[in-house]
């Protein structure tokens, strides 16, 4: 694989949720027929460096063959939506003093979030 520039027309600031690691993939879309070639988006590759006007992509295409619609993804083993850390306190009170409360079951989802 190589690494490829890929120019932007518009600010990457733009979209401050982009970020090195995220898959950029792209979309070529037939001006007579845009909707029967918009459900196979290519696969570029992962995302190395972030300029105001391109992005460094590191792939194994033409970088002349890409074209069309930019967009990207985010690794799903990086940028996970469960809580992480080593260790959670929680404290349930009860401030209804008129009545009595039961508490059944509580559950979260945690992941540690480093070693």
């Amino acid at each position: 694989m190589a690494e490829v520039k890929i120019q932007i027309p518009t600010s990457t600031s733009n979209n401050p949720s982009l970020q090195v690691g995220d898959f950029a993939f792209h979309q070529i879309i037939d001006e007579t027929h845009p909707v029967d070639t918009a459900d196979n988006p290519i696969y570029i590759g992962p995302i190395l460096d972030i300029a105001p006007n391109f992005i460094m992509v590191d792939t194994s295409l033409d970088p002349t063959n890409i074209n069309g619609f930019l967009m990207y993804s985010k690794d799903k083993r990086v940028n996970n939506s469960s809580l992480n850390g080593y260790y959670a306190e929680v404290t349930l009170r009860n401030n209804d003093t008129n009545n009595r409360s039961e508490i059944f079951a509580i559950s979260s989802e945690v992941s540690q979030s480093s070693k």
